[in-house]
């Protein structure tokens, strides 16, 4: 019998549409997942994602492991997420590092932040600013003041260039029309140890480490870096009352590889907001001082272009850049 080359070709066509088709219509999950946190295990971003991998396993039948993959200001990471199949099965937990500012303080990066689909934000935290406990100003117009009659005496600490523990304070210096000195550590935990030593004087530092060391009166506190008082600690001013309009909140985010199923996206953005919202983990969440807003993907994406706006603008006028 003579074959049709032609016809048999497209036979051939058809039954892959048809097997892709099929693919694409698989249930999701359909097989264990991962989330991938880029920094190692321990701080926020790495509970925040065993949050999440948590919420996923109690709604579906598979299991989500979390996999911390540091390095690089989470660059690491990151580009084995975007690599990763579009499938729904590799979930990337981001930072402001990872998808705002390391695109601005680095020449290169291993990754695309735009190769990526918002999925559900986890967190919004402001920092606190904390001051050693001998400090001369108790508050932030005090501070401004001393700031301006000692121009570049006064001095930071952070976590690393380009960290929100650095952006934070540049922003207010920016805003409050004040110089202090940038003094950057290879982490939190040695910059809390030399603010706490008194060999710099000023922190803006998250919720989880600085509560501590306030409660202990090891440091004192001066203000809040959220638009408003945060509900649960109502007596520590904002800094937007000094100074009007500062606001600068650090976020988690769940992220997927770029054109993850518009579907899966919605069910897992579902599914870690239904999560979150119970009473079980409503105050976990409180207790860790952060605080979860509902998002669709879509204000998700608007939300971090937002983001970028503000603190790219930032780095480029103040012309940082990474170490």
């Amino acid at each position: 019998m003579t074959i049709d080359r032609r016809r048999f070709g497209l036979l051939g066509l058809a039954a892959g549409f048809a097997a892709t088709r099929a693919g694409a219509q698989e249930p999701w999950p359909s097989r264990p997942g991962r989330v991938i946190v880029p920094y190692p295990a321990g701080g926020a971003t790495d509970v925040m994602g065993r949050f999440a991998a948590e919420a996923l396993n109690q709604a579906t039948a598979q299991r989500f492991i979390v996999e911390n993959k540091g390095g690089a200001s989470g660059a690491i990471g990151s580009a084995e997420v975007e690599r990763a199949a579009p499938d729904g099965h590799t979930l990337l937990v981001a930072t402001p590092a990872t998808h705002v500012t390391n695109q601005y303080l680095r020449d290169k990066l291993p990754y695309d932040p735009d190769r990526f689909e918002p999925v559900v934000l986890l967190s919004r935290s402001p920092l606190l600013l904390i001051a050693t406990s001998s400090f001369p100003a108790n508050s932030v117009a005090e501070l401004i003041v001393l700031a301006k009659q000692k121009p570049g005496k006064l001095n930071y600490a952070s976590s690393g260039v380009g960290a929100t523990s650095h952006l934070a304070p540049e922003l207010f210096k920016t805003m409050a029309g004040v110089d202090i000195t940038h003094v950057p550590y290879r982490g939190a935990g040695p910059a809390m140890t030399d603010l706490i030593g008194g060999q710099v004087e000023l922190m803006f530092d998250n919720l989880q480490t600085a509560l501590p060391q306030v409660e202990s009166g090891k440091v004192k506190v001066l203000g809040i870096t959220s638009a408003e008082r945060a509900p649960n600690l109502s007596q520590v001013p904002a800094i937007a009352e000094t100074v009007k309009g500062y606001e600068a909140l650090s976020f988690l985010a769940l992220m997927a590889p770029l054109r993850t199923p518009t579907a899966i996206v919605e069910r897992i953005n579902a599914i870690v907001t239904a999560s979150f919202q119970t009473p079980e983990v409503k105050p976990k969440l409180a207790a860790l001082g952060v605080e979860f807003v509902p998002m669709t993907p879509k204000q998700l994406d608007d939300f971090i272009r937002e983001e970028r706006r503000k603190w790219g603008g930032l780095i480029r006028e103040r012309g940082l850049k990474a170490e």
